[in-house]
């Protein structure tokens, strides 16, 4: 995965020869240098991939000549507690989080980790997607099935949670150890999810036992999953980033995507400011950028990543989202209520019912 992210990039800037990879201990670093001098420097921890945010980051370093930019590719759960336990320190740490796991970074402003950011761009941004002026939201994600298509068109007819479970049910063998989706003890955007599912339906848990009958695949990245059912070695992905879903379905038409028919969780991709950010300012004008219409078309098309704002044209829109799905979209909130999951006891009670699903108890 790594090796792929990291030749994509190279592809992506060595046309303008900026790029400078290295790799360390469970995270990926893409610097950007400055082409005006004198410089600053923009310090990111992000769960986006490379391939994905290399657009906005070269566009954004277009209007910004003067920024170097520092991108540390990293798990969800490695951003909060690198960036919290770099700040109880005291140590140095980042100027700017992006991170899908909206309930981590939600905890990081409550806790008192955010720093205050306000624009024009943020005043502009739906209720949903501004808390505090803290934490802000920058695109508009479905949690998608998708499948191979090539090998089992029938799955096409698998449009709910419940339509998925009888699948797995009835079909005895026929998806044994080739479904895959998150693990939520290990991945904060797959945590996100499991708890939002069980929010909205108790087919989830029916679809839970189900995939644990199955034998299922656990991941901690959509990217890792969509590999696996464009393979072969799983048949279907549940709970996929639409948005990485939608950009590996056009390089390859094997792949089908199902927007869940019952209802279709959306998240949004969070930006927050660290308390101890050393250039607040640019990480303010790098939010500013990802909500600014350019950057929202850069999210709606080159990166793929569903856009926020409803006046931008593209394949992955808020928009276009609401035209072709064919049931409720729930969109997850900032705020405090994001917190609920994140108490000790209850985190305790979900997975402490999830491996029990997992182990056909």
């Amino acid at each position: 995965m790594l090796k792929n992210r990291c030749h994509n990039m190279r592809w992506l800037f060595g046309l303008i020869g900026t790029l400078v990879l290295t790799t360390s201990t469970g995270s990926e670093l893409v610097t950007l240098k400055a082409t005006h001098e004198p410089s600053q420097s923009l310090v990111i921890y992000s769960s986006t991939d490379t391939d994905r945010m290399g657009y906005l980051l070269q566009a954004f370093q277009h209007q910004h000549p003067d920024v170097r930019i520092d991108y540390h590719l990293m798990d969800t759960q490695d951003i909060y507690h690198r960036a919290s336990s770099e700040m109880d320190s005291q140590a140095p740490t980042a100027d700017l989080l992006l991170s899908s796991a909206m309930d981590l970074q939600i905890k990081l402003v409550n806790d008192g980790y955010g720093a205050s950011h306000q624009s024009p761009q943020t005043d502009n941004l739906p209720v949903w997607a501004n808390w505090r002026n803290q934490a802000f939201g920058f695109t508009y994600e479905p949690a998608v099935m998708i499948y191979n298509k090539a090998l089992v068109p029938e799955l096409a007819e698998v449009t709910t949670r419940f339509d998925l479970a009888r699948s797995l049910t009835f079909d005895v063998g026929y998806l044994r150890k080739r479904i895959v989706t998150y693990d939520p003890q290990h991945s904060g955007l797959g945590y996100l999810f499991g708890t939002h599912d069980a929010i909205q339906s108790e087919d989830f848990w029916y679809l839970a036992r189900s995939l644990g009958d199955m034998e299922v695949i656990l991941e901690t990245s959509s990217a890792a999953m969509i590999d696996k059912v464009a393979s072969g070695e799983a048949l279907i992905a549940y709970n996929v980033l639409g948005s990485y879903a939608r950009a590996r379905a056009n390089e390859n038409p094997d792949l089908g995507i199902t927007i869940p028919r019952d209802y279709c969780l959306v998240m949004s991709r969070i930006a927050v400011i660290p308390q101890a950010a050393q250039n607040p300012k640019a990480a303010g004008a790098f939010i500013d950028f990802l909500l600014s219409q350019e950057g929202q078309k850069l999210i709606a098309n080159a990166a793929s990543l569903y856009s926020l704002r409803n006046d931008i044209q593209g394949e992955a829109t808020a928009a276009r989202l609401r035209q072709e799905a064919r049931g409720p979209l729930i969109p997850i909130h900032l705020g405090p209520g994001l917190l609920v999951y994140l108490d000790k006891l209850k985190r305790q009670d979900f997975l402490a019912r999830w491996r029990r699903a997992m182990a056909r108890e």
